[in-house]
C-alpha cells in the first residue's frame, strides 16, 4: 500500500523534495557554526537581533517595511480570490491592466496621500518608501523587458492572454511584478537583518548568509511558479522543468537583488540598537544601484544560457 502510494507521487515532487532537503540541510548546518552577538545595554536601548529596521534610528524604513508587509497581505488575498473565482476569464486587456496597476499603485500613492509615521516630519528626499519604490520599479522593469525573453528562450514559456504589450511582455505584468517584488524584498530585508544583527560578522556568518540568500532565492522562485499554476495563460513547454531548472533560473534575480536592496538606507551592522542612524541613500544612488543590479542579473542569466548552449533571440512581434 505504501509502495503504491509512493508510486502515485509525481516524480517532480520527489525531485523538489530532494532539492529543498539539500538546500535547507546546508543552511541548517551552517547556522550551527554562527556566534551570537551578546545582548548589551546602550544609551538608546538594548542591542538585540532585529527583523525590522530600528524605529528609533531609522523610523522611515521601519514604518515603510511595516506598511509594505500589511498592504502586501491585502493584494495577495485579492490574487487568491481572482484565481479561485477565475475572474480573469472576462477581463480583457484593460481588465488586466486595471487590476495589476491597482495592486502596485498603493505602494506609492498611499504614502504620498498619507505620509507614514516615520516620514511625517521628514523631507520627501529622505522617505525610504519612495526610494524602495524607485529601486523595485527599475529592477522589475529590467526584469520584464529583458529577462522574460530568457524564459521564452530557455524554458519555452509564454503568456497567452490578450494584453497590451511592450517588447512582447504584457504591460500589466510590469506593474504586477512591482507588487510581488516589493513584498519579496522586504521579507528578505527582515531575514538578512536578523542574521546581521544577531551574529558576529565573521567568515562563518558570511558563508551562512550566502547559503541563506541562495535558499531564499530558490524558494521564492519556486513558490511563485507554484502559486500561479492556477492561472492557465502562463504556459511552459515542460512544467516539471519550470519547477526545477526554472526556479533556479528565476532565483538568479534574487541572488543579486536581495542583498543589494537591503543596502538602501540600511544602518551598518544590520540596524542594531545603539548604532548610528543609517546613512541616507540618495535617489541618484538608488537608481544606479538598481540599474547595476539589473545588469549583473542579465550577465548571470546569459552565462547560464551559454552554458546550456541555447541561442537567444528577442522577438518583439511575438511568438
Amino acid at each position: 500500500m505504501a509502495a503504491s502510494a509512493l508510486a502515485a507521487i509525481p516524480p517532480v515532487w520527489i525531485t523538489m523534495a530532494k532539492i529543498f532537503s539539500t538546500i535547507f540541510s546546508v543552511v541548517y548546518a551552517l547556522s550551527l557554526t554562527l556566534t551570537p552577538v551578546r545582548s548589551r545595554r546602550t544609551a538608546s536601548g538594548s542591542s538585540t537581533p532585529r527583523w525590522l529596521a530600528d524605529p528609533r534610528t531609522n523610523p522611515s524604513k521601519h514604518h515603510a517595511e511595516v506598511f509594505i508587509l500589511k498592504y502586501s497581505a491585502a493584494w495577495i488575498l485579492s490574487v487568491g480570490v481572482v484565481i479561485a473565482s477565475r475572474a480573469f476569464e472576462w477581463w480583457g486587456p484593460w481588465g488586466y491592466m486595471v487590476y495589476c496597476v491597482s495592486c502596485a499603485a498603493p505602494y506609492l500613492l498611499y504614502p504620498l496621500a498619507r505620509p507614514l509615521p516615520g516620514d511625517a516630519s521628514a523631507k520627501r528626499r529622505d522617505w525610504y518608501i519612495l526610494k524602495a519604490n524607485v529601486w523595485i520599479a527599475v529592477f522589475s522593469f529590467i526584469g520584464n523587458y529583458w529577462y522574460t525573453h530568457y524564459f521564452y528562450g530557455v524554458l519555452k514559456a509564454d503568456y497567452t492572454f490578450e494584453a497590451h504589450r511592450l517588447n512582447d511582455v504584457p504591460i500589466a505584468l510590469y506593474f504586477m511584478t512591482h507588487a510581488y517584488f516589493m513584498f519579496y524584498h522586504v521579507l528578505s530585508n527582515c531575514a538578512l537583518r536578523r542574521v546581521r544583527s544577531g551574529f558576529e560578522p565573521d567568515a562563518r556568518r558570511f558563508a551562512f548568509e550566502c547559503a541563506l540568500i541562495g535558499a531564499m532565492a530558490y524558494t521564492t522562485a519556486f513558490m511563485e511558479s507554484l502559486t500561479i499554476c492556477g492561472f492557465p495563460y502562463y504556459r511552459f513547454e515542460n512544467r516539471d522543468m519550470a519547477y526545477t531548472l526554472g526556479s533556479a533560473f528565476y532565483g538568479i534575480y534574487f541572488l543579486v537583488s536581495f542583498p543589494m536592496f537591503l543596502r538602501v538606507d540600511e544602518a551598518a551592522g544590520g540596524g542594531r540598537r545603539g548604532e548610528k542612524a543609517a546613512a541616507k541613500t540618495t535617489f541618484h544612488q538608488t537608481f544606479w544601484e538598481a540599474m547595476g543590479s539589473g545588469m549583473a542579473v542579465l550577465c548571470l542569466l546569459d552565462f547560464v544560457r551559454l552554458a546550456l548552449g541555447i541561442d537567444f533571440v528577442m522577438k518583439a512581434g511575438g511568438h
